[in-house]
C-alpha cells in the first residue's frame, strides 16, 4: 500500500486558512483589504495632484506669496499736474491730507476682531463690517491690496492711530494730496473735481499703476486731460518684519509727475461775465455765455449759473447732493455745453447764408412782408396755417436780418406759399397791392419763388457745425439737431411740408442748438469761414514750466463759399445793432461797432420748439462780434424764459466787460439815441458808414 507524503506545516496552515469560514472568495475580509488599498490610492491620487498644482500649474503665484512675506512693493503715488488760467495764474492746486489705510495679510488671524474693535471705537464705524472686510481681503487674490479706513481723519485720529502701531498690525497713515480749487464755483463746470476710484475702474486702470485709492478726474478739465494730469505712479521694493515694519529698501522708482494744464480762460472776464449774467437772471431758471477767439476756437469765456462749488463736492452729503438735483436752475448742468435748445431767430444768419449761396436771392432782392403768413395744407387747401412776423414792410437781405424779419426768411427758405395753384384767390384789394409791389420788382407772392429748401438748408447748417458735437474738450457735449425730410418720416411717419421749412428757416419746429455750436458758428461768420473746434485748455507744461504740449488751432471746416456772402451776413448784423432788433447791445457799448442778432424762441414745456404757427413761452438769444472792422471775439448768451432784446441788453454789457478788460475799445459811427422807425435816408446814411468799415 502506497503511502502519502505528509503535508508540510507550512501547507496545512494555508489549508486551514482556505477552509475556514470568513476566508473564502468573496469573504469580508478580503473586500476591506481592497477597499483600504483603493482608499490609499485616492490618497496618494490627490496628493500628486495638489503636489502638481502647487510646484508646477501655481509655482510662480506661490513663491509671489512666499516673498511678500518679506518683500513689499509699495507704490508711490504722482503729484496731479497743476491748473492755471490764461495769465498762469493758480487755479487748482494740491493740498496735503492723511488716510488711514490697512493691510488685512499684516493682521494675525487671532488678532482681526481686536483690531476691528479698536477701529471702530477711533473712527465710529461698525466693528462688524470692518471684520468682514479683512476676512474678505484675507482670502481674496491681492491681500496685501490695501483697505481704505477713513479718507480724512482728525489730527486727533492720526496721532492715536501713529501711536497705536503695536496694537493695529496692519494698519497705517498714508500721506496724500487733495485738490484745491480757487474759484471753484466760478470755474466749477470748466474744472470739474476728482473722486475715488471705483473697483470696476481700478480693474480696467490697474495696468497703469493707477492706486486702489487714487482720486480720478469726473467732470470737466479734470476727466478730459485725467491720464496727462495724473502722471506715472513710482514704486519702492523694500523688506519688511512679521508686523509691515521696512527693514531696508531694495529698490526705488521715483514716481513721474503729471502735467500741468493752462487754461484758455480769462479769469476776469469770466467773474465780470458771471456777475453780469446773475443781475440779468430775472425769472430765467438758468443763463450762459460764451466768448470765443474767433481766430483760434480758444474760449476766453465760458459761463453757466447757476453753478456749485467743486470744494465740497467731494464731501457733499446725500441731501445736499439731492438738493442739487432737485434744483430747477441744474446747477449740476452745464448749459453752455449739455444743453441744446431752439435757436429761434439767431439761425436766420444760417437761412441767409444758404439762400445766398444757393442763388436764391442777392443782396439786393425785396421781399414784402404783411405782418404773417398763410400757408393752405398741401392736401387740404381749406386748412390754414398762419406763420406770424415781427415787423412788417419790404426788405432786403440785410435789412431783414437787422428787423428780424420772419416772412423774409420764409421765402429764402420755403419759397412762395402762394404758388400752390389750389390757393383760395386773395381779397381784389390785397391782390391790388401784391400786383403793384411786384411791378416794382418785389417778391410779394404770386411769382416763382422757389426758396432753398431744406436739403440745401441743412447741408450748409451742418457746414457751420451743428447736428455734431464741436469737439470740445470738456465732456458730456450735445450735438443738437438739424432735421431733414427723412429723418421726420422715420421718426413720425409724416412728409416733409413746406411749414416744416419755414419754421427751420427762422430756428423753430425740430431744430435745436447748443449755445457754443451758435459761439462756433458766429466766430465762422466773423472771420471768414473757418470753423475753429473750441479748447478750453491752452497747453500742458512740465513741473518746470517747459511747454510739453503746445497748443494748435484744430479747424473741423473750411467753408467752401463766397466771401462776399460773408461780408452781407456781417453788414446785416452790423445794422442789427444799430438800427435793429439788437439796438439793446447798443447801448452798453455806444463806443465799438459790434454786429449782433437776437432770437427769440418759442417751446412748449418740454422744452423742445414750437411752430411758427404756435405760441408758447419764449428763450432768448444774442449773437454777437466785436469789433465790427476787426473781429477779434464771438459772443452768445442765452436766457431761459426771456427774449431776445433781453438777452441783447446783457450781451452789450458782456462785450463792454471785454473791451474793457482787453482795452479794445475803438471808436465807431454814431448810432441812433433810440431805436426808431429808420426812414430810407437814415438807412442808406448807416448802411453806407458800414460798407465803408466792411472787410
Amino acid at each position: 500500500m502506497e503511502r502519502r507524503p505528509r503535508p508540510g506545516k507550512s501547507e496545512g496552515v494555508a489549508r486551514e486558512y482556505a477552509q475556514h469560514p470568513d476566508h473564502g472568495e468573496g469573504s469580508p475580509v478580503r473586500f476591506k483589504i481592497w477597499l483600504l488599498a483603493g482608499f490609499i490610492l485616492l490618497l496618494f491620487g490627490i496628493l500628486t495632484v495638489q503636489l502638481v498644482r502647487l510646484q508646477i500649474l501655481q509655482h510662480d503665484q506661490y513663491v509671489a506669496r512666499a516673498a511678500s512675506n518679506r518683500v513689499r512693493t509699495i507704490s508711490l503715488p504722482p503729484a496731479r499736474g497743476l491748473i492755471y488760467d490764461a495769465d498762469r495764474n493758480l487755479l487748482v492746486e494740491n493740498a496735503p491730507a492723511y488716510r488711514i489705510t490697512l493691510v488685512a495679510a499684516e493682521i494675525p488671524d487671532e488678532e482681526v476682531g481686536n483690531v476691528s474693535a479698536e477701529l471702530a471705537e477711533l473712527f465710529d464705524l461698525q466693528a462688524w463690517r470692518i471684520e468682514q472686510q479683512i476676512w474678505e481681503r484675507k482670502y481674496s487674490n491681492d491681500p496685501f491690496l490695501p483697505l481704505l479706513v477713513h479718507e480724512e481723519p482728525t489730527p486727533a485720529q492720526v496721532i492715536d492711530v501713529t501711536s497705536s502701531r503695536s496694537t493695529l498690525p496692519g494698519v497705517s497713515v498714508d500721506t496724500v494730496s487733495v485738490r484745491r480749487y480757487e474759484h471753484g464755483q466760478l470755474l466749477g463746470h470748466i474744472l470739474g473735481y476728482v473722486g475715488k476710484i471705483t473697483e470696476a475702474e481700478y480693474e480696467e486702470l490697474s495696468g497703469e499703476r493707477y492706486l486702489y485709492s487714487d482720486q480720478i478726474g469726473r467732470a470737466g478739465v479734470e476727466a478730459a486731460y485725467e491720464r496727462q494730469l495724473r502722471g506715472t505712479a513710482g514704486r519702492d521694493i523694500v523688506e519688511v518684519d512679521a508686523i509691515g515694519n521696512v527693514l531696508r529698501t531694495l529698490d526705488h522708482s521715483p514716481p513721474r509727475p503729471g502735467l500741468s494744464a493752462v487754461l484758455t480762460i480769462d479769469i476776469e472776464l469770466q467773474q465780470r461775465i458771471e456777475e453780469i449774467l446773475n443781475n440779468h437772471l430775472g425769472a430765467s431758471l438758468y443763463a450762459s455765455a460764451v466768448v470765443l477767439d474767433v481766430h483760434s476756437g480758444q474760449v476766453m469765456a465760458m459761463v453757466s449759473v447757476p453753478s456749485y462749488d467743486v470744494n465740497v463736492y467731494s464731501e457733499i452729503t446725500t441731501k445736499e447732493y439731492q438738493d442739487l438735483l432737485d434744483n430747477p436752475g441744474q446747477p449740476l448742468k452745464n448749459h453752455a455745453v449739455q444743453d441744446q435748445f431752439p435757436p429761434g431767430s439767431i439761425f436766420k444768419v444760417v437761412t441767409a447764408i444758404a439762400g445766398l449761396a444757393e442763388d436764391a436771392v442777392d443782396p439786393e432782392t425785396r421781399i414784402y412782408s404783411p405782418g404773417m403768413l398763410e400757408v393752405h395744407h398741401e392736401l387740404s387747401p381749406g386748412i390754414i396755417y398762419r406763420f406770424g412776423d415781427t415787423t412788417q414792410g419790404v426788405f432786403n437781405i440785410r435789412t431783414a436780418l437787422a428787423e428780424s424779419s420772419n416772412v423774409y426768411f420764409y421765402y429764402v427758405a420755403g419759397g412762395d406759399p402762394y404758388r400752390n395753384p389750389e390757393n383760395p384767390p386773395r381779397h381784389p384789394s390785397e391782390q391790388e397791392r401784391v400786383d403793384e409791389l411786384a411791378e416794382d420788382g418785389i417778391v410779394a407772392g404770386d411769382v416763382e419763388f422757389d426758396g432753398v429748401g431744406n436739403q440745401a438748408l441743412a447741408h450748409w447748417a451742418r457746414e457751420i457745425g451743428f447736428d455734431s458735437p464741436t469737439g470740445v474738450d470738456l465732456a458730456g457735449e450735445a450735438a443738437g439737431l438739424i432735421t431733414s425730410a427723412e429723418q421726420k418720416l422715420q421718426a413720425f411717419g409724416e412728409e416733409w411740408r413746406d411749414g416744416d421749412t419755414y419754421n427751420m428757416a427762422i430756428g423753430q419746429g425740430f431744430t435745436t442748438v447748443t449755445p457754443l455750436q451758435m459761439a462756433v458758428a458766429t466766430a465762422a461768420i466773423a472771420n471768414g469761414g473757418t470753423v475753429y473746434e473750441p479748447r478750453v485748455v491752452k497747453e500742458l507744461i512740465d513741473s518746470e514750466g517747459r511747454v510739453i504740449q503746445p497748443w494748435q488751432p484744430v479747424v473741423r471746416n473750411q467753408l467752401d463759399i463766397d466771401p462776399e456772402i460773408l461780408r452781407i451776413v456781417r453788414e446785416g448784423m452790423a445794422l442789427c445793432t444799430l438800427m435793429g432788433t439788437c439796438h439793446d447791445a447798443l447801448v452798453a457799448l455806444p463806443e465799438m461797432l459790434v454786429g449782433g442778432k437776437t432770437g427769440t424762441a418759442e417751446f412748449n414745456q418740454t422744452g423742445t420748439a414750437v411752430s411758427g404757427a404756435e405760441e408758447g413761452p419764449t428763450h432768448g438769444w444774442f449773437i454777437a462780434f466785436a469789433p465790427f472792422d476787426d473781429p477779434q471775439i464771438a459772443m452768445v448768451v442765452f436766457f431761459e424764459f426771456s427774449a431776445g432784446y433781453l438777452a441783447a441788453g446783457a450781451g452789450g454789457e458782456i462785450l463792454r466787460a471785454w473791451a474793457e478788460t482787453s482795452g479794445a475799445i475803438a471808436s465807431a459811427i454814431p448810432p441812433p439815441h433810440a431805436r426808431v422807425a429808420i426812414t430810407d435816408e437814415e438807412y442808406e446814411r448807416l448802411y453806407s458808414a458800414v460798407r465803408e468799415r466792411s472787410n
